[in-house]
């Protein structure tokens, strides 16, 4: 009977998105709370319980009980969803040796530890060994998925975190918004730089701390339902709608960091917050996609942290707690800062003008990783090669350079291309919500945040695995994936900015 097969089938989806959960918790503590000696142990248990977790979607119990529930015409609509996203997952891991599961999971807490020790002496070579096995077993991990129709190696890890997405599809698309943005970042570096000597010098840690607590509740984060804390790289992790943690990092010489740090989380974090609670153990509450939740920490943290109107709103708290560095800085002024263009060797820290030449090069060094048409060894002079030649930048050192990310620490290769991706749904979505929300700019001036929240949830968050990334937004705006939005947001703010014209 269905009823029967369905609680059978909705308790095994409950068991490994439970055992997933376990995963990520331990995953967050070893970012954020655990002590140094603790490692050798978390990455046994870490290996274990991926081992469990791998061995329960592949049991073939399951295999048959989704063959059963297939054949069956009374699914509703969001069970035969749910079927079918759990089912992309299964077969994707059916693909996968248990035993490479656990080496991953092994090599990756020793690779994380490594990557570490390379950035304190700022030495690559102290990670290359560990990062080349890493890309041996994702190598491995791709060929065991095979490349998905339409693709290559690269695009079976692709699909792990933007499902249906293609090199084929990326690399025109990427390259014709750099063809854009090179000669745009040109004529924006030939203008007068707006001053930031005020964001120069110490900020008291304790009070940025403060300042992105209040922010978070602005934004509507339920910290009830969520936490806080400080890591090395700022990241988001979800066990539950009513449990999400962020991380943000503060450095007593650069203030922004931690506002906007904070900001982009909590747009990841307003996401998790979002998702269906009332299919809480099921694959349906999760994201559909990285792009699409990188949509959402990019909007908040550009379209809205970085514009004229959210400092209207934040920029009097913000001198009331550091008076003796911005105390006579006008809105005109802190805004200009805020969004000073700036060939800097740092993604994280980098302007919304040249991030997206930040992604274009890490995803054009890992693909030729993954192709084998780049060595491990060779990286870091590649890195800096592009450095120079796509921003004009000469890095001083690794830990600048290609140690600056934790993504290649975890060998998540085919992360780093939903970034962009996420930038290019973030324009096309504040569009639609100004369309939407007439009033939206001037709630978002009153410092009224939740107007956006509110749409975003009905219009992104609540849908979950529901429907993929790009009919959600096709929803929303009327458009998919595109560049044009992106570009035309860009075009109007930095012309207005800088005075000048693309």
């Amino acid at each position: 009977m269905l009823s029967n097969d369905w609680e059978n089938f909705a308790a095994r989806m409950a068991e490994v998105r439970d055992l997933g959960n376990a995963v990520a918790l331990l995953s967050w503590d070893q970012e954020t709370h655990m002590p140094k000696k603790g490692m050798t142990a978390r990455a046994e248990q870490l290996a274990t319980l991926q081992g469990l977790h791998h061995e329960r979607i592949v049991d073939t119990a399951v295999g048959d009980l989704i063959a059963k529930l297939e054949s069956n015409g009374s699914l509703s609509e969001l069970q035969s969803c749910a079927l079918r996203e759990f089912k992309f997952d299964r077969d994707r891991a059916t693909k996968v040796p248990v035993d490479l599961v656990k080496e991953i999971a092994r090599v990756q807490a020793s690779a994380l530890s490594a990557w570490g020790e390379a950035r304190k002496v700022r030495d690559f070579r102290l990670f290359a060994p560990e990062l080349t096995r890493l890309l041996e077993l994702r190598r491995a991990m791709a060929d065991a998925y095979g490349a998905p129709p339409g693709g290559e190696r690269y695009d079976a890890l692709l699909e792990g975190h933007e499902k249906g997405m293609r090199v084929a599809r990326l690399v025109p698309l990427f390259e014709s918004l750099c063809d854009w943005l090179v000669p745009a970042i040109q004529k924006i570096s030939a203008a007068p730089t707006p001053r930031s000597d005020f964001l120069e010098g110490q900020f008291d840690a304790d009070r940025q701390w403060q300042f992105t607590l209040e922010l978070l509740e602005a934004m509507g984060f339920d910290m009830q339902a969520g936490r806080q804390d400080r890591s090395v790289h700022p990241f988001t992790t979800s066990f539950d709608p009513e449990d999400v943690r962020i991380t943000t990092r503060i450095f007593d010489n650069l203030p922004l960091s931690s506002v906007f740090s904070s900001i982009h989380e909590a747009g990841h974090a307003l996401y998790e917050q979002g998702l269906p609670a009332e299919h809480r153990r099921s694959v349906l509450c999760s994201a559909t996609s990285m792009g699409l939740h990188e949509s959402q920490s990019r909007l908040w943290e550009n379209l809205v942290g970085r514009s004229q109107q959210f400092w209207t709103a934040f920029l009097p708290r913000y001198r009331q707690l550091f008076p003796e560095r911005l105390g006579d800085v006008s809105p005109d002024a802190f805004v200009a800062a805020v969004n000073r263009v700036e060939q800097s060797p740092i993604r994280v820290e980098a302007d919304e003008v040249t991030y997206n030449l930040h992604i274009f090069i890490r995803f054009e060094l890992e693909l030729q990783l993954l192709r084998g048409e780049l060595q491990v060894s060779d990286l870091a002079a590649a890195w800096n090669e592009r450095y120079r030649r796509l921003l004009g930048i000469h890095v001083s050192d690794d830990t600048q350079g290609v140690l600056q990310d934790i993504h290649w620490a975890w060998g998540e290769f085919g992360y780093f291309p939903t970034y962009t991706i996420g930038n290019l749904y973030s324009a096309s979505l504040f569009e639609a919500a100004l369309r939407s929300i007439p009033d939206l700019m001037s709630f978002i001036e009153q410092g009224r945040l939740l107007p956006l929240r509110d749409w975003l949830k009905t219009h992104v968050h609540r849908f979950g695995r529901i429907y993929e990334a790009e009919q959600i937004v096709q929803k929303a705006t009327g458009i998919g994936l595109n560049a044009a939005d992106f570009i035309a947001y860009l075009t109007r703010k930095y012309q207005a900015l800088y005075a000048i014209r693309f």
